[in-house]
């Protein structure tokens, strides 16, 4: 315990705080430059799907809502009859050959009663044909449609998706790091704040004992005469009859005084009240060891003094 300078803090802390700075600085100057590389991509990508892929979906995107017309479906439907129609013509031929290889005139009344039969069939068969190829162009429109409607939901330009992804991570990393270095620091402060304290500590503790035990400094200053004047001799046996008149116990301080010890030692008002010296609030150091010393050289007078008549007796 000792009134020693205050420690200084860890110069550590402020390189940790000047990392923190130059990694934040390097995150935007890295965030910047990924900026323009992507940015760039994203201009190429939306020239390019403004240029090529947007005329294509507008044309696909036009035929889906013009497909299911009446012009196509007129148009499928005359080849649909067109089409059984060739299958009929080539249906009753191979009929009119089988009837005369076997005998049968095709002018007969048997063989037109069933040329009307076919032919009724034939009629079924080009209705059934019309609305076959109305059902094909209504379920060709409408997917065509549901893929234009796709076509919407799918326009996000990707690479404002990777620049947010690889910015993202890299934010990630830079605040990491800069939380790595804040807590070093951090860590650092801590460690210098005990350290001050533990000082502090020690300090209020030197001032307490100092307190306790009156004014120190004395202990410290020179005592030769050389420094000194106003000098004068002590009446005899005023020493000793001061200590006379000192109590001198055992006691402790009260809480929050002194240095909270036990001690044996005389009390500042008794001491001034028997010296004539002090503030009977405190002892002056430097005056109690010369009362002492001067007691002791009258006790060695008086000693010397018996020694003296018991000799001469």
């Amino acid at each position: 315990m000792g009134g020693g300078k205050a420690p200084k803090p860890d110069e550590n802390i402020g390189i940790a705080a000047l990392k923190s700075a130059e990694t934040g600085q390097q995150l935007l100057e890295w965030m910047q430059s990924q900026a323009e590389i992507t940015n760039e991509w994203a201009a190429e990508d939306r020239a390019r799907w403004q240029d090529v892929f947007r005329p294509l979906q507008d044309q696909y995107i036009k035929e889906a809502q013009e497909w299911d017309s009446t012009a196509r479906r007129e148009q499928r439907s005359s080849q649909a009859v067109a089409d059984v129609n060739q299958q009929i013509k080539a249906a009753e031929g191979t009929r009119v050959r089988q009837a005369m290889a076997m005998g049968i005139n095709p002018g007969s009344g048997a063989f037109q009663s069933g040329a009307r039969r076919a032919s009724l069939d034939a009629g079924l068969a080009q209705a059934g044909a019309i609305n076959l190829s109305d059902r094909q162009v209504q379920a060709e429109g409408e997917a065509r449609m549901g893929n234009a409607i796709n076509l919407g939901s799918g326009l996000g330009v990707n690479p404002a998706t990777s620049m947010g992804l690889s910015n993202g991570a890299l934010q990630a990393g830079g605040q990491g790091a800069m939380a790595g270095y804040g807590q070093q620091g951090q860590l650092l402060n801590t460690q210098y704040q005990q350290q001050l304290q533990g000082w502090e500590a020690g300090q209020k503790g030197l001032s307490s004992v100092m307190g306790g035990i009156g004014t120190m400094a004395g202990l410290v200053f020179g005592s030769s005469k050389k420094i000194k004047k106003d000098m004068e001799e002590l009446p005899k046996g005023s020493a000793l009859g001061a200590l006379r008149e000192m109590p001198v116990e055992a006691w402790t301080y009260n809480e929050g005084e002194g240095d909270g010890g036990r001690h044996i030692g005389p009390y500042a008002e008794d001491f001034a009240a028997a010296t004539g010296r002090g503030d009977g609030k405190s002892i002056d150091v430097i005056s109690a060891i010369g009362v002492t010393m001067g007691a002791i050289k009258d006790l060695d007078a008086k000693v010397s003094s018996l020694a003296g008549k018991k000799e001469a007796a």
